[in-house]
């Protein structure tokens, strides 16, 4: 239940409303008025509710609460009216059987109602003119102008190239994550974050941007949050899904943030189809590479026209990585981004560098260019594959890590839907895709693999 209150509130009536012996857990989020905001001394605040609007969306923050979490019961008041130091001014209350579950419920229940419940907080300073402020677009408390947060920045860039710029993330891992924070913050004014994976426990210690409560969220989803609440003045979409060419319709320019190479061709192919201009990089132990790809001036099938085996070259998973690497990878990810679209062209749009992240030595190799290429020109067509799925019931998957081909092909007779997995999705893919060219279409891979500890 939902409601507005020109009334004091009282904490102790809504816990008794919530009883319930069932629950192994109460949550209660209390938001009070305090005497100080952003370096000035306030000593009341004052709110503003459009009613008719404000019941029915709190209604319905409640309910997405009751569908997202494993709620018992929820309780939501927010105050009207004038208020005094000390009051409070909204009033959360969740039960769960888990602590957890009521945990995030009034997490996201206040943060839902400060973004879109229709209220109006007037501040009454102690020694400034008291303001209205829309909650909705002041929801950290943050009394600023656009141009008060780029204001060291536009001294070296264009900042309205920046704003108007739209950009892709593919990976919202190690090189994502960086990268993303760091075009957030630089002012992109839309990013699309595309990532089908959730977040890990040993993604933690070099993918900043999530925390141990976070694990089990899908790192798209979490990323938006979070880089919206870096840069209020943006624009962020999130795409839990697998990297697709219809990504990038409206889009200026694609970072690559990935680490299989099966992804990166799909993603360079794409670009090229499209006609898009791609920022990638590349991370194995402690040697990176990062290359900028502008369609018509040479790709990487001028290089190697087939896609590498992922089997042959190996990623951090198998032989790790430090956080430091990364991020410093995806740091440079995103000044090559800033400074494409800045000017068209970066220090990577003629050369791929080559770094030793260990004693900082590096090198440019001049980027591969072959007359005629049917590539270049996006004289092709992008190959899709339709046999990859995130998850399998128990009686579909395949565990094929153990089995021979021979066995894989024994073991799919007779069954209507079979996902093989393997170590990481490779040799299930190039099975699956063999099964299918004989004419058996149920039978599809587990991407990415058996999650492994």
């Amino acid at each position: 239940m939902f409601s507005i209150s020109q009334e004091v509130i009282s904490g102790s009536q809504l816990k008794s409303e919530l009883t319930d012996h069932k629950a192994g857990a109460l949550v209660i989020f209390e938001g009070m008025v305090r005497n100080h905001n952003q370096g000035l001394g306030v000593k009341s605040l004052e709110y503003q509710v459009y009613h008719e609007l404000a019941l029915k969306e709190g209604a319905k923050i409640l309910q997405e609460a009751r569908d997202k979490f494993n709620l018992h019961e929820v309780r939501a008041v927010h105050r009207e009216g004038h208020l005094s130091l000390g009051d409070v001014a909204v009033w959360i209350g969740a039960t769960a059987s888990h602590r957890d579950d009521a945990f995030k419920a009034t997490r996201f229940i206040i943060d839902e109602i400060k973004h879109r419940l229709p209220v109006w907080k007037k501040e009454h300073y102690l020694q400034a003119e008291a303001k209205w402020v829309f909650c909705k677009d002041h929801h950290h408390h943050v009394h600023f102008e656009e141009t008060d947060f780029y204001k060291k920045q536009s001294i070296v860039v264009n900042q309205n190239k920046l704003k108007e710029a739209r950009v892709l993330i593919v990976g919202l891992g190690g090189l994502g994550c960086p990268a993303s924070v760091n075009l957030a913050l630089a002012g992109v004014g839309k990013l699309r974050l595309v990532d089908y994976d959730r977040i890990s426990f040993d993604n933690l210690h070099r993918q900043f941007l999530y925390r141990p409560n976070h694990v089990g969220e899908l790192k798209s989803k979490m990323a938006s949050i979070i880089l919206k609440e870096m840069n209020p003045f943006i624009a962020v979409e999130s795409i839990e899904n697998f990297f697709h060419p219809q990504q990038l319709e409206e889009i200026d320019l694609v970072i690559d943030g990935t680490d299989n190479m099966k992804t990166k061709y799909q993603i360079h192919d794409a670009c090229l189809k499209c006609r898009v201009p791609l920022v990638s990089a590349g991370l194995f132990k402690d040697h990176a590479q990062i290359k900028t790809l502008i369609p018509g001036d040479g790709c990487w099938r001028c290089l190697e026209h087939d896609v590498p085996q992922d089997a042959l070259l190996g990623n951090c998973n198998d032989f790790g990585t430090t956080g430091a690497w990364v991020n410093t990878v995806g740091s440079l990810l995103s000044s090559e981004a800033i400074e494409f679209l800045q000017n068209g062209k970066n220090s990577t749009s003629e050369s791929v560098l080559h770094l030793n992240l260990k004693n900082f030595s590096l090198f440019k190799i001049k980027k591969a260019k072959t007359d005629h290429c049917l590539y270049c020109r996006g004289d092709f067509q992008i190959e899709e594959s339709a046999c990859e799925v995130l998850t399998g019931s128990d009686s579909e998957i395949l565990d094929i890590r153990n089995l021979t081909d021979e066995q894989v092909f024994d073991s799919i007779k007779n069954r209507d839907k079979v996902v093989l997995c393997c170590h990481r999705g490779h040799r299930s893919l190039k099975l699956a895709q063999m099964l299918r060219a004989q004419g058996h279409d149920s039978v599809y891979s587990l991407r990415g693999g058996v999650k492994t500890e």
